[in-house]
């Protein structure tokens, strides 16, 4: 046997968003370029400012050089106009193009990781909260992308202004220059340093963020029974505590990042008042011209602010890299096999030629399954066989396992040990999607969305016929309810289908799965809140339809599944009975029990229901 490899997820880091940008790589270039043609135009300004400011010196000297300096302006205000016309387009440009960039990217990323948030097992959601994935989903993603939007919005720019400023100043004075180099690069250099710090607390705070997001996400959830219970008060003080801790790790990320972001511009600030110094001693010793000064003070307040725009982008940086790292729990294979999986797969492929599987038949084998949760046995030595066509019962008390022995026909979860086949082939071996295609599943608790009945009926088929859609919900009985409802199939169920009943909304998965035509039908207790003529007049309908494909039905009430061929009894995670509805009575175990406590519970409500009757008259 091979050794089996267990497939990593991917790890989110600035190598795998590269992988992204690289995508957009002509918008990219576009803004990186007109970056540096703003960048440049606006490193000219300052040395154009200043040379007409010597104009006009020259100018208000007199003489030759007078009307030398005259002619020359209209030149100078001219290049200097056109110079700034330029800067703003290509800035513009800039914009655009990093616009371009960051919505492309996340664009990107929030597709890839919502398609693989759906393939991955229920395990996963179970151990994260629906909160804290929104968290990853939407305030994470925001965060790359103000990284980028930033990153090319005054990157490009920032650097070459930054780079083209130095060198022009280094030709006016070459020392006042090397001074202020020096002192703005120690104070960028500590930045950086003090940055990497930042990190770990922006985590904090996002990680912060999603256990909140949680928390809001389940009460509005439950709302209903929080003002049952009159828990309003209590829910109410522990989000507050919540938000209290969210502000708290907010306000020490701000108050460690802000520092960092400003030192260069306070840096630059006090360096100002050097050059204004040393500056105007260099002027009036004629050193320097006045237009040369008000060139350094110019330079100086255009690396003021592009200093601070780079401190923006490294702090950005510095989040989108704590940002990223919180990707990769989205991104973690949707199945990973183990060495006992391998195993099962390998002796399928041994029998059966898996290439093509165009059909299922719906025969289904459960052979020595068992299901280990932490320290105790939900399933153990299950053996059972179900013809294709089938229409069989599951009984037994809560808790004894028919759910989770039939979540594992969909791989809702594998088991420990044993194997379940499905046309005698391994479920690990078929391709996931044409397995649960082929499976439609009705569970006691109905999970509807906030569209147009219509639409939670069809379930995203949009190519499903009027005429199908109309059968499926007259056997589901829903048809009856129709006319009650403000605008039929058009009416919006609402949030979670708070607009129906309990049984409505039981009959609107019947419908759901109906209209799939499935290979097998699971009903889990599908019927038990719907009244017990209605539930008749459903199953009399899916006598016909049950007989066509492989139905699996658990019920409470046994009326709801006494004309199977044959019915499965339960008990803490073993199978302890089976066969026809009249042989398990005539065996005297656990299902004729059953039977006669409901037949007594049956007879009782009958005579309190006539006893009332009595009363009335």
């Amino acid at each position: 046997m091979s050794q089996s490899s267990t497939p990593s997820a991917p790890v989110a880091n600035m190598r795998w968003l590269m992988q992204f940008v690289w995508l957009e790589r002509r918008a990219a270039v576009a803004a990186l370029l007109s970056g540096f043609i703003g960048g440049a135009a606006q490193a000219l300004q300052p040395y154009l400012a200043g040379s007409i400011v010597d104009t006009f010196g020259a100018m208000a000297g007199g003489g030759a050089n007078s009307e030398t300096a005259a002619s020359n302006l209209p030149g100078e205000l001219g290049l200097f106009a056109f110079v700034a016309i330029v800067t703003v387009i290509a800035f513009y440009g800039q914009r655009y193009y990093s616009g371009v960039i960051s919505y492309g990217v996340t664009y990107r990323i929030r597709q890839l990781l919502f398609d693989n948030l759906l393939t991955l097992e229920q395990a996963f959601y179970q151990r994260n909260s629906t909160g804290d994935l929104l968290s990853r989903m939407h305030l994470d993603i925001d965060a790359i992308w103000r990284m980028l939007t930033m990153t090319f919005v005054r990157g490009g720019s920032a650097l070459f202004s930054l780079l083209m400023t130095f060198v022009l100043l280094g030709t006016i004075n070459l020392p006042l220059t090397l001074i202020v180099f020096v002192v703005l690069t120690i104070s960028t250099a500590f930045q950086a340093r003090a940055g990497l710090a930042i990190t770990p607390i922006f985590e904090e705070s996002q990680a912060q963020a999603g256990i909140m997001a949680g928390y809001v996400q389940d009460i509005f959830s439950g709302i209903l029974a929080i003002k049952a219970f009159a828990r309003e008060d209590s829910v109410g003080a522990r989000f507050a505590e919540q938000n209290r801790e969210y502000r708290r790790k907010w306000l020490a990320f701000k108050r460690r990042n802000e520092p960092v972001g400003i030192l260069p511009n306070a840096i630059a600030e006090l360096t100002s008042g050097v050059v204004v110094v040393a500056g105007g001693v260099l002027t009036l010793q004629g050193q320097l011209t006045l237009g040369d000064f008000a060139r350094f003070l110019i330079s100086l307040n255009l690396i003021s602010t592009v200093l601070l725009q780079l401190g923006m982008i490294y702090q950005r940086w510095q989040q989108g890299r704590g940002a990223l790292a919180r990707f990769t729990l989205l991104l973690q294979p949707a199945q990973i096999r183990t060495e006992s999986d391998e195993l099962a797969v390998a002796e399928a492929d041994e029998v059966h030629d898996t290439s093509t599987h165009p059909e299922f038949h719906g025969e289904i084998t459960f052979e020595s399954v068992g299901v280990r949760m932490g320290n105790y046995w939900a399933l153990r030595h299950v053996h059972l066989h179900i013809p294709a066509g089938s229409v069989v019962g599951f009984v037994g008390a809560t808790g004894s396992g028919k759910t989770m022995l039939l979540s594992l026909i969909a791989r809702v979860l594998d088991p420990t040990e044993g194997r379940v086949l499905v046309d005698g082939i391994d479920v690990r071996q078929l391709p996931l999607d044409d397995l649960r295609a082929a499976i439609a599943y009705v569970p006691q608790a109905t999970f509807l969305f906030s569209r147009p009945l219509h639409e939670n009926v069809r379930m995203g088929s949009d190519s499903t016929a009027e005429e199908e859609l109309e059968r499926a919900i007259h056997i589901a009985r829903m048809s009856n309810d129709l006319a009650q409802l403000p605008r039929g199939l058009e009416t919006m169920v609402g949030e979670k289908g708070v607009m129906l009943s309990g049984g409505q909304k039981q009959r609107v998965a019947i419908a759901r799965a109906l209209i799939r035509d499935p290979s097998v039908l699971v009903l889990d207790d599908a019927l038990s809140s719907v009244d017990t003529q209605t539930a008749a007049d459903i199953l009399q309908d899916l006598r016909g339809v049950l007989r066509q494909r492989t139905s699996l039905i658990v019920a409470h009430r046994l009326a709801t599944v006494k004309d199977a061929d044959f019915i499965v009894v339960m008990d803490n995670g073993h199978i302890i009975e089976q066969g026809t509805h009249d042989d398990l009575i005539a065996s005297g175990g656990m299902y004729a029990h059953m039977a006669a406590r409901e037949a007594m519970a049956e007879r009782e409500d009958v005579d309190a229901a006539a006893s009332a009757l009595d009363a009335g008259d």
